[in-house]
């Protein structure tokens, strides 16, 4: 892209720029002018003589990257993703276990500071459309990031190109939410999350507090091994599958107050009825959908 010059490891993953004419702002440390390297690894967080390092508790070979260019306007984005646990809502507690993601912005242009903490907001909210595009919950609630997320934004002094937008709007900002996102996206499947592994029964249900033991229990099934082995052969049906998105995404309005409990319910009613069996009731919607899933693994 520009002067850097990027290098895996087994341990470390590092950007090095091959002049000083590189700054950054980071979440960590603020305003680092004169950057010259860029380290992600299992050390310790520091900064020291224009060396930024970045610790990771995962592995670091699952570091991703993604360069999208327009003319002569060049983003890359580096990414680390652990979104197994450790998620987080704005506003709201924090999912318990130590999920991450970390985040490089290296920008082939010169900008004002105003610009580039921009450049951070904007690849902030690429963070939370990535984690929304996986369909990832907690407690109830869809997730917006990561317990730990640091973010770190690079702007390139020495082109000859100056941008002062990067916003959604401008097209550089195009560029970081696109490259983010795919960044993201494409660690967090390294470390185990994709879509298609979002594609289940369970792993939706957990979600919204309706782990494996629970279902079980609301199956009337007296043999777990004969409830596994129920599991595993409807978990992943498409029908099922899209039913109960549909049924949580109903749930979400809800509880964002965008339709009225009793109208949501009955259409997640409905849509129980035709994409899984026919519903039994329960207290509200969240629960008669859990409990229908748990039957409809014992159905025959």
């Amino acid at each position: 892209m520009g002067t850097e010059v990027i290098q895996r490891g087994a341990d470390e993953f590092t950007v090095t720029f091959m002049d000083s004419l590189h700054d950054c702002l980071s979440t960590d440390f603020g305003m680092i002018p004169g950057l010259s390297r860029i380290t992600i690894g299992n050390g310790e967080t520091s900064f020291a003589e224009g060396s930024l390092y970045i610790h990771i508790r995962g592995d670091v070979t699952r570091v991703s990257v993604s360069e999208i260019s327009f003319n002569s306007t060049f983003v890359t984005a580096i990414a680390f993703a652990d979104l197994s646990a450790g998620l987080i809502r704005s506003g709201r507690d924090a999912q318990t276990g130590d999920g991450e993601i970390v985040l490089l912005i290296l920008m082939d242009s010169d900008m004002p500071d105003s610009t580039l903490a921009r450049a951070g907001i904007t690849a902030t909210e690429a963070i939370t459309a990535a984690v929304q595009d996986l369909g990832l919950a907690y407690d109830g609630i869809p997730a917006s990031g990561s317990i730990r997320q640091t973010v770190v934004t690079i702007r390139s002094k020495d082109c000859g190109m100056y941008l002062r937008g990067a916003g959604k709007h401008t097209k550089l900002g195009e560029l970081i939410g696109r490259s983010t996102i795919e960044a993201v996206k494409g660690s967090a499947a390294d470390n185990g999350i994709t879509i298609n592994t979002r594609a289940s029964l369970m792993e939706m249900m957990d979600g919204y507090g309706y782990d494996q033991d629970r279902i079980f229990s609301l199956s009337g099934c007296q043999d777990y091994s004969q409830f596994l082995l129920k599991l595993l052969e409807k978990d992943a049906d498409p029908r099922a599958v899209a039913t109960v998105s549909a049924v949580l995404h109903i749930w979400n309005e809800i509880s964002w107050g965008l339709v009225d409990e009793g109208t949501g319910t009955e259409a997640g009613m409905g849509l129980i009825g035709v994409g899984l069996r026919e519903p039994v009731r329960s207290t509200n919607l969240l629960d008669t959908l859990a409990l229908n899933v748990a039957l409809y693994f014992m159905d025959d």
